[in-house]
């Protein structure tokens, strides 16, 4: 599950780490949420970063509204899945992050962990993006992340997580043929290294989709929760 996550690093960070013309337009986010305008790097005919809505929807879908429980995807069956098969096979993408959230839950309250890679680097997860055109209205570009069981340290704080796409696979997840997509997928899952990773109990306030700003990021200490893990 990757319900939350993050992306401060401004575009000219990101357009450097990615090899892409720089984005327009891009304010930091430190808590991007389900429906929200996130940039995604996909391929046509090079990498291009675009901002796509979050929460694919299928392009056969009647309602916009049904990308909402569409933010992720399991890695293990969206190649057959209805709603993933069709992007699974042309349109594979990553998604731009510096961190991403998952909850724990002590003494009935839900604790967001920040979970980041090396010194808080701009990483990719490996996800699928999908057009959709509503009847007489403008095309809309969404996006899901892609997830896979939980290797390593972040067991200790969900049974899942995103698929971490090392950065010498990027190419290969953007444009591999359709056929070879789930070999290539199965090669990625294998590259995660929890030596890189930090988890980090921040605020609850986090909890609130429209909460954004630098404070949420404040280290917590609560009994029960895990400690701060930094890099090994």
């Amino acid at each position: 599950m990757c319900g939350r996550y993050s992306l401060i690093h401004g575009a000219s960070e990101i357009a450097a780490r990615f090899d892409v013309e720089e984005m327009p337009g891009w304010s930091p986010r430190y808590n991007a949420a389900p429906t929200d305008s996130m940039p995604v790097v996909v391929w046509e005919g090079g990498r291009h970063v675009r901002r796509l809505r979050w929460g694919l929807v299928p392009f056969w879908a009647e309602d916009l509204k049904v990308g909402a429980r569409m933010i992720n995807a399991r890695s293990e069956t969206a190649a057959k899945k209805p709603a993933f098969r069709a992007a699974f096979r042309r349109r594979r993408c990553l998604v731009v992050a510096d961190g991403f959230y998952e909850w724990v839950s002590r003494d009935g309250k839900k604790w967001p962990i920040r979970v980041t890679f090396g010194e808080g680097e701009l990483f990719a997860m490996a996800g699928l993006w999908e057009r959709w055109s509503p009847e007489g209205g403008d095309q809309v570009e969404t996006f899901t992340i892609l997830t896979t069981d939980a290797q390593g340290v972040m067991e200790e704080v969900h049974h899942r997580m995103p698929v971490w796409c090392d950065p010498r696979r990027w190419e290969d997840w953007l444009c591999c043929d359709g056929a070879d997509a789930e070999g290539v997928l199965e090669e990625i899952q294998g590259d995660f290294d929890d030596s890189q990773v930090s988890l980090t109990p921040v605020s609850r306030r986090l909890n609130r989709p429209g909460v954004d700003e630098p404070e949420l990021w404040e280290p917590v200490d609560e009994p029960g929760l895990p400690r701060v893990r930094p890099l090994k």
